[in-house]
């Protein structure tokens, strides 16, 4: 067993450059990773702590990988 097998990933900016090579490296069959949600900003606005909470509610990760440049209304 490796490390990946069975785990559940949250990708944040996994739409992004580098997020979309972490994401599609995480979902290769060898890598042994159960799930990988991406959240999407129009869905999560992480500089507000309820969606933050609903997102870990909705994604339960055993990992968060925290790629993204831009949280919620951040940056304009």
């Amino acid at each position: 067993m490796g490390f990946w097998d069975g785990k559940r990933a949250l990708v944040t900016g996994g739409a992004g450059f580098l997020g979309s090579y972490v994401v599609e490296t995480l979902r290769v069959r060898e890598r042994g990773c159960r799930e990988v949600f991406v959240p999407r900003s129009k869905d999560y606005d992480l500089t507000q702590l309820t969606a933050v909470q609903k997102l870990y509610g909705d994604s339960r990760p055993d990992i968060v990988i925290h790629l993204c440049g831009a949280s919620g209304g951040l940056i304009e």
